[in-house]
């Protein structure tokens, strides 16, 4: 039984001539900088890099001003062949702008027949007016729209149909009085011949 103790002294001799943990300040350690350690890495990674590539393009049998050469090449095809996001940004807003005007345009050409305009008149009516608050997130107001055109033609009136007399229905042949034959009045007034009396 006395072998139980000396393996118990044992134990707490080793554990206390163990060395400190990392809880307890120690003067003996040395400071690691790890900073200048993530340096010396990445600097042996980018020269092991380097060698790798080189002894790549010498089995291929390229010197080094060849290589620097293709590297060059490489990297500008790849600029070439990289889409410009925002270019294609700009050119889908141009497109989207560039139809949202041709409905504005549509729509309104519609609206201004429909206030009683000349068709020869409606291209000037549309420069005329203002239809920038006609929109609202790419989507037509009809209301504002309507208001656009009718301002431009309270403004100048001279651009709505003017009504000249003749214009529209007129009255072709006789007035089918009281004649006999009502047929033969309307066809001598189509004709234009006179009526006997």
């Amino acid at each position: 039984m006395a072998e139980p103790n000396n393996q118990n002294n044992n134990q707490n001799n080793n554990q206390n001539t163990n060395p400190p943990s990392g809880n307890e300040p120690s003067s003996n350690a040395p400071t690691i900088d790890y900073d200048k350690l993530a340096s010396i890495i990445s600097g042996k990674q980018s020269a092991t890099e380097n060698t790798v590539l080189k002894s790549y393009f010498k089995q291929q049998g390229l010197s080094a001003d060849e290589m620097q050469q293709a590297i060059a090449t490489f990297k500008e095809q790849k600029k070439q062949n990289t889409p410009d996001f925002n270019q294609m940004q700009r050119d889908l807003d141009s497109a989207n702008n560039a139809r949202l005007i041709a409905e504005v345009n549509q729509v309104a050409t519609l609206e201004v027949i429909k206030q009683g305009v000349d068709v020869s008149s409606v291209p000037y009516v549309l420069k005329l007016a203002d239809f920038s608050g006609a929109t609202t997130d790419g989507k037509i107001d009809n209301d504002k729209l309507s208001e656009a055109v009718k301002k431009v033609l309270d403004e100048v009136p001279a651009l709505k149909k003017q009504s000249n007399d003749g214009a529209g229905v007129q009255k072709i042949g006789g007035d089918g009085g009281n004649n006999n034959n009502p047929d033969e009045d309307t066809l001598r007034g189509i004709f234009g011949i006179k009526t006997k009396k």
